[in-house]
Formats: C-alpha cells, sequence, structure tokens
C-alpha cells in the first residue's frame, strides 16, 4: 500500500504483477481506497480496518477504481496488506471486470 497523489492524496494498493512491476516502464496499477466505510457494501468492494492496514481510519478498497497511475504519484509506502486481503481485492477485481 502506498500514499499516492491522484485526485487528493490517498491511500492505494498497488496491483500490478511482479512482471510489470520489474518492467522498466513508469506506470503501476492501483486500486484506490476511501474512508467512506458506506462503499463497503458495493460488489466487489472490500472493507479494510486499521488494524489490518495500519491506516488512521477503516478504508474501503474500491476495484471498480482500478487506474493506471504515474509511478511517481506513490508518494509514501504505507506497508502491506494480510494475503487474505490481497485475496479479497482480487476477487473483487475479477467481479467488476468480469473475469
Amino acid at each position: 500500500m502506498y500514499w499516492a497523489d491522484l485526485d487528493k492524496r490517498r491511500p492505494c494498493v498497488v496491483v500490478s504483477s511482479e512482471d510489470v512491476l520489474g518492467a522498466e516502464v513508469w506506470q503501476t496499477h492501483v486500486v484506490p481506497l476511501t474512508s467512506n466505510l458506506d462503499r463497503a457494501g458495493l460488489a466487489g468492494n472490500v472493507l479494510l480496518n486499521t488494524a489490518m492496514t495500519g491506516l488512521p481510519t477503516d478504508s474501503v478498497a474500491v476495484p471498480l477504481g482500478l487506474e493506471l497511475v504515474n509511478r511517481s504519484w506513490l508518494v509514501e509506502a504505507v506497508g502491506q496488506l494480510p494475503g487474505a486481503l490481497i485475496d479479497a481485492i482480487d476477487d473483487g477485481l475479477r467481479a467488476v471486470l468480469d473475469l
């Protein structure tokens, strides 16, 4: 997870594959997070509590908001999510992209 300068400074989860992350490209895919907990009930979204993320507030991962961003927009590493939450975000991506 990183703090990123997107529409505003917000946390996001980098979801690009290791192959993409290892390539000499300037872009990466991220799933943005929101503090609007009402969005947790929407299809594909994943509730992330502070105990699991280390963020100051509970958040919701929004796979529908998947973005291809400039890597320079990733301004500060936050930490790494547990595998179960990564799996849930992967499931959310599959749901919204119909994979």
